[in-house]
């Protein structure tokens, strides 16, 4: 097992230690999947060696590349599976079942082993509908709610009048990275135009609208430290 890290790898083989030595009842997939959950660290590369497998089917074999690509799910499209040490029966099972699902693709084939990806869930296929604009207004809205940072206004990545508002302007060196945007209703967008965010946001609490402030301080925030990087960057 590897300690952790980019370059690492999680290795689960079926040895003795693992206590399994077939995959032909549903209870040895799920000792299996066990075995290879209570090892992960971390890694981004699982591998799986089925090298000592005396007998294998298709659901129980399924179940272990399953707890897999559960396991990877934090690292997104980063994830690889490899299944190794295959022989021809294991190999054909695996691929006929591969056939027919979601979860997962095939990378790469070799003749003993295959390297798999696991398959972008719905909200990654969502995503890669939209144009970048519509992204970042999706992604800024799981960060901050759905709702206009100046009104609370309710919007979505859907929404007709969403905006992308800099907390610093682009016309004062306002950078496009999600650091230095929130969403904003078109009405506030147009309000602001190129007035500090702190001004702004003075403003609208002495008009009373229902700012939420928590948000526009935490993006100022990140607006301030992502302009100073972008400072000592360029020196």
């Amino acid at each position: 097992m590897g300690s952790g890290g980019l370059s690492a790898v999680a290795t689960l083989r079926f040895e003795p230690a693992v206590r399994v030595r077939r995959l032909a009842r549903a209870e040895e997939g799920d000792s299996a999947a066990l075995a290879l959950s209570a090892s992960y660290r971390g890694e981004r590369t699982i591998s799986i060696s089925f090298g000592a497998l005396e007998s294998v089917r298709q659901g129980p074999a399924t179940r272990v590349v399953r707890e897999a690509c559960w396991l990877l799910k934090p690292w997104g499209r980063e994830g690889r599976i490899e299944l190794r040490a295959l022989r021809r029966p294991t190999r054909r099972t695996l691929l006929e079942w591969l056939e027919d699902v979601d979860d997962v693709t095939v990378m790469a084939a070799a003749r003993r082993k295959l390297v798999l990806l696991p398959a972008p869930d719905d909200r990654e296929r969502a995503e890669s509908t939209l144009s970048p604009t519509r992204r970042k207004m999706l992604r800024l809205a799981d960060r901050d709610g759905e709702h206009c940072v100046w009104c609370s206004t309710y919007l979505t990545y859907e929404s007709i009048h969403c905006t992308l508002d800099h907390i610093r302007c682009r016309s004062h060196g306002g950078a496009d990275a999600l650091d230095n945007l929130v969403l904003a209703c078109a009405a506030c967008n147009h309000g602001r135009a190129d007035a500090p965010a702190s001004s702004w946001l003075d403003a609208c609490l002495t008009a009373g609208q229902d700012v939420d402030v928590d948000s526009v301080l935490r993006a100022i925030a990140r607006s301030h430290a992502h302009h100073g990087r972008a400072l000592r960057r360029a020196a």
